[in-house]
């Protein structure tokens, strides 16, 4: 595991996550990010079959809900009865989710929250065990033992939670960030780098289970087929493992 913070680089300049996501709320979700985009994806094919089974009423928690790339997609298919806990650190991209929702957030509750510091607050935002638990390319920033104590203490036994998470072949080179436009430095903020049998180690000792096979994913081989589906930035993944997606149960 390898962790970075508060230095500057000619290239590279280190801040805090929430000044990181502040900072980059207003272009996340136009930048051209591959990292969402292949998460999209995948999200679409693994858990939206899942939402779309659900049945009845459900409660949510979704820890870093971002700009409410998947918030939006759990309210389209879930019951309109399901409740929904959206926490972020980041109030300026919790702003940006709640402009996609806008029109769209019955039964959606919003908290700035930092699991790793403010548990109790979370307890009693959340209250009870819910049944479905989804945390979407938010693992690197935060260490293993403080996210799946908290998502064993918030999901019910028989519950499931989708994670997902920079793969580790790409996150020994880099983290999360952006450019800024001004002078094309790249900022980053407090990441980790998790091979995959850690997360899997971690998991367990909070009573979660991998169900299935762990999804790692990338652009895929094809350079041509790769920029059509997800932009030029993908030139550089192509051939790259750089996604990994767990689905857990809670036993």
């Amino acid at each position: 595991m390898s962790s970075q913070h508060g230095t500057r680089t000619p290239n590279q300049q280190f801040t805090s996550n929430v000044d990181l996501y502040n900072g980059w709320s207003a272009t996340y979700d136009i930048d051209g990010n591959v990292m969402p985009a292949v998460d999209d994806v995948i999200f679409n094919d693994r858990v939206v079959p899942l939402l779309k089974s659900t049945e009845g009423d459900v409660r949510v928690l979704e820890i870093g809900c971002g700009t409410g790339r998947n918030t939006i997609k759990l309210r389209q298919h879930l019951s309109p009865g399901s409740t929904i806990y959206a926490v972020d650190v980041s109030d300026g991209m919790m702003q940006q989710a709640k402009k996609k929702l806008e029109g769209n957030s019955a039964n959606v509750n919003w908290a700035i929250l930092d699991l790793q510091t403010q548990g109790e607050e979370l307890a009693a935002f959340v209250g009870q065990p819910v049944d479905i638990f989804i945390s979407t390319l938010v693992l690197e920033h935060i260490k293993l033992d403080a996210f799946f104590a908290t998502l064993g203490a918030h999901l019910k036994s028989g519950g499931w939670a989708w994670v997902s998470n920079m793969h580790p072949f790409i996150g020994m080179h880099t983290g999360a960030g952006y450019k800024t436009g001004k002078d094309g430095v790249r900022v980053r903020g407090v990441s980790a780098n998790y091979e995959m049998q850690e997360v899997v180690d971690a998991a367990k000792k909070y009573g979660l289970e991998v169900e299935g096979d762990i999804v790692e994913a990338g652009v895929g081989d094809d350079e041509v087929e790769a920029v059509r589906q997800f932009g030029p930035r993908a030139k550089k993944c192509v051939g790259w493992k750089i996604f990994a997606g767990f689905l857990f149960k809670k036993v």
